[in-house]
């Protein structure tokens, strides 16, 4: 992002609209691409997406929603030079875009409670958590090994230097298992952590599976792990896809105590939480678990996955679709007589 243009923000935010346009390529081809086709309404998923859904709803004379899975503004918020130089940008895209939206929607009510303060919204956010499809998985008690699951997005800031750290305090019937997409340098520096250790017969890092196939294969494991540190608003009102991917599964859960992820935790009793980010708390809470314990949260997990799923949250987003659609076409009629 060039200085010149955040300093023109900084005078005027109206100006961050046009800075978007300048931040990647591929902005202007995908509005070439969407352009194409015709909508009753347009959906940007999260702030990168709201100025191309704001050009093609204006243009077609149509509404558009906007649903964010961040707290956009408060994203890397501990990262000093991000804070000065694309916060700025961030928040006036997304005050300007959430002002026009006819439907808001987020993941979390922390999310949902912060954009109301922040942008002095008239009403909250629509809450619509990040849920799969509903999947039935058969009850499966531990076996002789523990294993302990990871999966999402795996680079900095998500733990994974600590988890592994902590993997020596591990009872030795636990094994974990970390899975998904990442950059190749971040891969390697967790391996040679991995066998720096000593630690290369209960660490293993597994390549991404298709999101098709994400429930099932996590249904393999006994434990979901997510160690994430609350060092930002973000990552304290964090409500992850993986929380109800490991509850479809039918894991027991091990997840960092932040506001979000314990209520639903206790609320269904799916497992124990991790006080703070450091490999002794997570020995510390993994190693709280026994089988038995294990095997009575994942009974609790199969019972949630009944209520946490995408058909039973998403009626309230559908509704509020139409019903927007609905208002739009009503108004097009009436300026049309």
């Amino acid at each position: 992002m060039r200085a010149k243009d955040v300093a023109l923000v900084y005078a005027n935010p109206k100006h961050a609209d046009a800075t978007y346009w300048t931040l990647n390529d591929r902005f202007e081809r995908l509005y070439e691409l969407a352009s194409r086709h015709r909508a009753d309404i347009w959906l940007a998923n999260d702030w990168t997406a709201m100025p191309i859904a704001r050009r093609l709803a204006a243009e077609q004379g149509v509404p558009y929603a906007y649903d964010t899975h961040e707290l956009a503004v408060d994203e890397y918020a501990h990262r000093l030079l991000w804070r000065l130089t694309q916060r700025p940008v961030i928040a006036a895209i997304e005050r300007e875009g959430i002002a026009g939206s006819a439907v808001t929607s987020c993941v979390s009510q922390g999310i949902a409670d912060r954009l109301h303060e922040l942008y002095r919204l008239p009403e909250k956010p629509l809450l619509i958590r990040n849920m799969p499809r509903f999947e039935a998985h058969p009850y499966r008690p531990c076996g002789k090994t523990i294993q302990v699951l990871y999966h999402g997005v795996v680079n900095v800031g998500r733990g994974l230097e600590a988890c592994i750290d902590s993997v020596a305090l591990w009872r030795p019937e636990f094994r974990l298992t970390i899975r998904g997409p990442g950059p190749a340098e971040y891969l390697e520096a967790l391996a040679a952590r991995i066998k720096g250790a000593g630690l290369g017969d209960r660490v293993t890092l597994a390549p991404p599976v298709p999101m098709i196939n994400l429930v099932k294969e996590a249904a393999r494991f006994d434990v979901g792990l997510f160690a994430l540190p609350g060092h930002s608003k973000q990552n304290v009102h964090v409500l992850p896809n993986k929380f109800f991917e490991y509850t479809m599964a039918g894991l027991a859960l091990c997840v960092s105590d932040l506001p979000e992820m314990t209520a639903l935790l206790r609320q269904h009793d799916l497992g124990r939480s991790i006080p703070n980010v450091t490999p002794q708390a997570i020995a510390a809470a993994v190693n709280g678990f026994d089988r038995a314990l294990i095997d009575l949260h994942k009974r609790h997990a199969l019972e949630a996955a009944k209520l946490l799923n995408w058909e039973a949250e998403a009626d309230r987003l559908f509704a509020a679709i139409e019903q927007a659609v609905a208002a739009a076409a009503e108004a097009r009629q009436i300026a049309a007589q």
